[in-house]
């Protein structure tokens, strides 16, 4: 299992999450990634772990190299790296040079068109699933799982003690990257100015765990408000290795993806965050938008929508329990681990008993160069722009 790196997020918990459930029903699991923060994740889940050199280049040589290596020494059937960089990395490392069998994932909302053809690709919705479908064959949907043991409700008042929060106060939170991608930085900062707001007529905390480059621009606008209201009604609490305590001390949570079933698994009322102002309450109502689609949307009307949605679930307790019940109810029944880990499986077991065709692959490895290549030199053309012309510069 190859995640593009350890450090916080969706992708590379479930990358180790299923990593674990795999080895558990009796396969060699090893996990190959950067150093980062999720190691203790790694080290928690008891999973031999081998260190990846820190990427510098697309295909990055020292990368392939080590990861080529790995897999002759340790006799490995398969490689499953997730996401672009180390796609790219296993592709044209040990899926070029020994023909070693690949499974690729990426659970972003955007896949990007110079990925491999001739692997098997794992999205995370049907919808994703669907448009893919247009350019490339082997597509697969695994949503994204959730441990519904270890993230279950362990009791609010005892979360609220260890989190230092007043019991009386309606505690929403937040656990998620602060980062530009998807919009995720926007929704924070979007969450900080309506829960100031709804303070004028309301008791609330907004609790915050997640780090990124937004992270001081986060706490800079939590300082201003705190400050404004003489006490700290926004918390900015960093990175946090194991945020049960936050969903579970929460009355209600925002978020998207990964971070949103776990607020669901922890028996809280969710409003999905997406980019570009979208926010949009779960329930059995708007249910099949989000099982289609995933746990995101594209557009909306920005904090009117958001400061909508949480007055009416901050002044209904009783909805706010229904809701809470609804989502348990829907992650136990549709995305559990131990059947992601199933299906999971089972794409393994395809790939590993279909050869490829060496003019599918040949075709596929040479667009994928040129595309890549392209790719990067736009990337770098951008990058020098920006070098020349900075923001706010002349």
């Amino acid at each position: 299992m190859y995640p593009h790196e350890l450090a916080m997020g969706g992708s590379q918990i479930n990358a180790l999450e299923l990593a674990g459930a795999v080895r558990d029903v009796g396969h060699d699991v090893f996990v190959f990634a950067t150093k980062g923060v999720l190691l203790d994740k790694v080290q928690e889940l008891n999973l031999p772990y081998i260190e990846a050199p820190q990427s510098r280049f697309a295909v990055d040589p020292a990368t392939t190299r080590k990861l080529t290596a790995t897999v002759r020494e340790l006799g490995i059937d398969l490689v499953h790296p997730y996401e672009w960089t180390a796609i790219l990395n296993t592709t044209f490392g040990p899926g070029l040079s020994t023909g070693t069998n690949v499974v690729m994932t990426v659970l972003s909302m955007d896949v990007p068109d110079f990925l491999p053809r001739h692997l098997p690709l794992i999205v995370g919705t049907p919808a994703l699933a669907d448009m893919e479908a247009r350019r490339r064959g082997n597509i697969h949907v695994v949503e994204p799982p959730i441990d519904t043991i270890f993230n279950k409700p362990r009791g609010i008042a005892a979360s609220r003690q260890e989190l230092g929060v007043n019991e009386k106060t309606c505690v929403i939170s937040i656990v998620g990257r602060l980062t530009t991608d998807l919009g995720k930085l926007g929704g924070v900062l979007a969450a900080i100015n309506v829960v100031d707001r709804l303070l004028a007529h309301c008791d609330v905390t907004l609790v915050i765990a997640g780090d990124g480059e937004g992270y001081s621009q986060v706490r800079e606008l939590a300082g201003r408000v705190n400050s404004s209201h003489g006490r700290e009604v926004i918390r900015v609490l960093g990175n946090v290795l194991d945020p049960r305590a936050i969903y579970d001390a929460a009355d209600i949570v925002l978020g998207m993806g990964s971070s949103a079933l776990r607020g669901m698994a922890h028996a809280k009322p969710l409003i999905v965050q997406g980019r570009s102002g979208f926010w949009l309450t779960s329930s059995p109502e708007t249910e099949e938008q989000f099982l289609r689609g995933g746990w995101f949307g594209a557009a909306g009307e920005g904090e009117a929508e958001l400061e909508e949605a949480l007055t009416s679930l901050v002044s209904n307790p009783s909805r706010r329990e229904l809701l809470g019940a609804y989502g348990r109810a829907l992650v136990e029944d549709r995305f559990s681990l131990g059947s992601a880990a199933e299906r999971l499986l089972s794409i393994y077991h395809a790939q590993l008993s279909t050869p490829t065709r060496a003019t599918a692959l040949a075709t596929s490895l040479a667009r994928t160069g040129i595309e890549t290549a392209k790719f990067r030199l736009v990337m770098k053309l951008l990058e020098n722009t920006r070098a020349k012309h900075p923001a706010g510069g002349s």
